[in-house]
């Protein structure tokens, strides 16, 4: 019968805690550039020229189907061959952000497309300008639709953010392998680490939904 020792975790907390501070400051500077990056394709992709549309149609096509392993590693092996040398924490925030940046767009661009084709001819007709439309007009209201998937895309984006222990990142996941290899106790460092990922996201969740909460008042009040 299989013994559980909580005294490994005891001794191992220091450097979980430690890890979950790398991984949280991954997953917040990801979550923010993303989102950026997703604001910059979908509003090129809906907003831009034939050529901006092209680029970035093809840019999110090939992020989206290659995986976020072979991106990271792209950027933590390849960049270097060019002289260009980051921190495995850099190459990490790199590598999520554009990852998720993609999958955010996809999620923005079906709340933009959403958005009747009146209300663009009302606001060229007010004399608003492609980037004021989209910002005055467009953008407050496809937001209100898409917080729920937004959320997810930022629950993915912790729990594939553990994929930066590849790269030598001494994230939560990094600990949790190295201390269920260490000391063969994979039962306890594994379930810890389900929890920890757990909580992560559930903080996350709580946040979309009140979010959305909050939009869905206002939606009510208009």
């Amino acid at each position: 019968m299989y013994n559980i020792d909580i005294d490994v975790l005891l001794v191992a907390w220091p450097e979980l805690i430690k890890g979950i501070k790398i991984t949280f400051f991954i997953s917040f500077i990801s979550s923010i550039a993303a989102f950026l990056i997703g604001l910059v394709v979908v509003y090129s992709r809906t907003m831009g020229g034939d050529f901006s549309k092209t680029f970035f149609t093809a840019f999110v096509e090939f992020i989206r189907n290659t995986p976020l392993l072979i991106q990271l590693y792209i950027v933590y092996k390849a960049l270097p061959e060019f002289g260009i040398h980051l921190h495995p924490i850099a190459c990490g925030i790199i590598a999520l952000s554009i990852y998720t940046g993609a999958y955010i767009s996809e999620v923005l661009r079906s709340g933009v497309n959403s958005i009747t084709g009146e209300q663009y001819q009302a606001a060229r007709g007010l004399g608003l300008n492609r980037l004021q439309t989209f910002r005055l007009i467009i953008f407050p209201q496809a937001i209100r639709i898409v917080i729920p998937p937004l959320g997810s895309q930022f629950i993915n984006l912790v729990k594939n953010s553990s994929l930066v222990s590849f790269i030598a990142v001494t994230d939560v996941f990094y600990v949790i392998y190295k201390g269920a290899v260490d000391d063969f106790r994979f039962f306890e460092f594994f379930i810890t680490g389900a929890l920890i990922y757990m909580l992560l996201t559930g903080f996350i969740a709580l946040i979309s939904n009140s979010f959305e909460r909050h939009y869905h008042a206002l939606g009510r009040c208009s």
